[in-house]
């Protein structure tokens, strides 16, 4: 048993060392970033990470920390993870950052991909830049900054003046301020954008509200789409277009006649659908319809309140056994136990008529005196429902609230069914007539 807890210590102390390191490597695997990481620089789990100015990663660096500083070379790749970024010095493969606050004063010699809530590029890229931020997408309302430990992160992109890309830059997200040069494209889709800086290629303005200052140059065509009036200022581009957006085609008018055949050929094949189920149900597994609408029938309304107080707590149950399944088996049997448990109310909802069906159906039984027969009980009764509710639907606006009543209605009466029987296990089904007017009755020892 001592050697038992000197395992477990130890294993817990490398788990605490090493939790970082293990979360950013399955991140890497989940995402397929690439097929190398074993042979990558892993680092993780610190509340801040330095790489020195004259330190020097002959390799790819991978690091989750709460900060991470990055001053020195690395000669690879450098994927980070954290509360804020910032790099300083040279990175001779593609970077790849993930953070609250991003700071990017150095050099990428290859592609950057910066997702962050705000972002500042002061550096040098020397291929494409996809960048995704924060910020307001709404212009005028107000933006407020993020906490980042001891820092301030004002949300946002910002390409200040001395950030260049060598290749395509591609920005979108809530504010944007594009001073910087780029040699190739632009791309922005943004709720607030401002360009006043140069452009190689063209440059597609995506936004709300767009500024294009008189100091912006763009070497080929510039679009720009948005709600509002966009002033160009005149030699800025070779060549503004303006791009319209697409205007939404009226829908024709539905045909009455064919949308009449539509909901009558529906309807028939539910009704063929209910009629075949019932017929299995009652042929199959007829004790949890009898029981249920013996339940029903005893108590009516208590069987609803019941039914009414387990269809609220259902969402609350499932969230819990869901949890509780990706706590001790993970996210893969969380995700099957809520796959199950939402097919199975689904399922119940839809089937609710035929649970319900067969005492409604009695209920029309006593009053005719010409239904007999359990499964006839049941169709009449089930298929009242359904119609009813097929029939309120095709009213505008509030029909479809009044099917959807009924339906809860019935839902709820099969639900508090289900529950007061299997309270109750002395409420039991019993044949009265073996032929084709089956029956039942309740035999309760009170």
């Amino acid at each position: 048993m001592k050697r038992l807890g000197i395992i477990y210590q130890a294993s817990a102390r490398l788990w605490g060392e090493r939790r970082g390191q293990i979360i950013l490597l399955t991140c890497l695997l989940l995402f397929g970033v690439t097929g190398s990481a074993i042979a990558a620089e892993v680092h993780g789990g610190g509340d801040i990470f330095r790489l020195g100015a004259d330190e020097v990663i002959s390799d790819d660096l991978y690091v989750a920390a709460g900060e991470v500083f990055i001053d020195g070379t690395v000669e690879g790749d450098l994927i980070a993870a954290g509360g804020y970024v910032e790099v300083n010095g040279i990175v001779t493969g593609d970077v790849i950052i993930a953070a609250g606050g991003i700071n990017l004063n150095g050099v990428v010699q290859d592609d950057a991909r910066l997702a962050g809530g705000g972002i500042v590029l002061a550096g040098s890229i020397g291929d494409d830049l996809f960048a995704a931020g924060g910020g307001n997408s709404v212009p005028g309302m107000p933006t407020f900054p993020i906490p980042v430990g001891e820092r301030t992160v004002q949300q946002g992109i910002q390409l200040t003046s001395n950030a260049t890309v060598g290749g395509d830059a591609y920005v979108v997200g809530g504010q944007g301020n594009i001073v910087g040069a780029i040699e190739g494209d632009l791309f922005t889709g943004m709720g607030t954008v401002v360009l006043g800086g140069q452009v190689g290629g063209d440059a597609d303005l995506n936004a709300q509200t767009i500024t294009v200052q008189e100091s912006s140059r763009v070497g080929g065509v510039l679009r720009y789409q948005s709600s509002n009036n966009v002033p160009i200022p005149a030699g800025v581009a070779s060549a503004v277009q303006q791009v319209q957006p697409p205007v939404a085609e009226v829908a024709p008018q539905p045909n009455p006649v064919w949308t009449f055949l539509s909901w009558l050929w529906r309807t028939i094949l539910l009704v063929i659908g209910l009629a075949l189920l019932a017929w299995v149900w009652v042929r199959v597994a007829p004790n949890l319809l009898f029981s249920t609408t013996s339940a029903i029938e005893a108590r009516p309304v208590e069987v609803g309140i019941y039914g009414i107080v387990v269809a609220a707590l259902m969402p609350l149950i499932m969230a819990a056994l869901v949890i509780l399944a990706g706590l001790f088996w993970g996210w893969f049997v969380a995700l099957a136990t809520f796959a199950c448990l939402f097919g199975a109310i689904v399922l119940l909802w839809f089937f609710s008529p035929l649970l319900t069906g067969l005492w409604v159906g009695r209920k029309v039984a006593e009053r005719t005196d010409r239904i007999t027969g359990t499964l006839t009980t049941l169709l009449v009764g089930a298929l009242l429902i359904v119609l009813v509710a097929r029939l309120f639907s095709v009213i505008p606006f509030v029909g479809v609230l009044i099917a959807a009543v009924i339906y809860l209605f019935s839902f709820a009466l099969a639900l508090g069914g289900m529950w007061v029987s299997r309270r109750q296990p002395n409420a039991t089904p019993v044949r009265v007539e073996p032929g084709g007017s089956d029956q039942f009755a309740v035999v309760s020892s009170q």
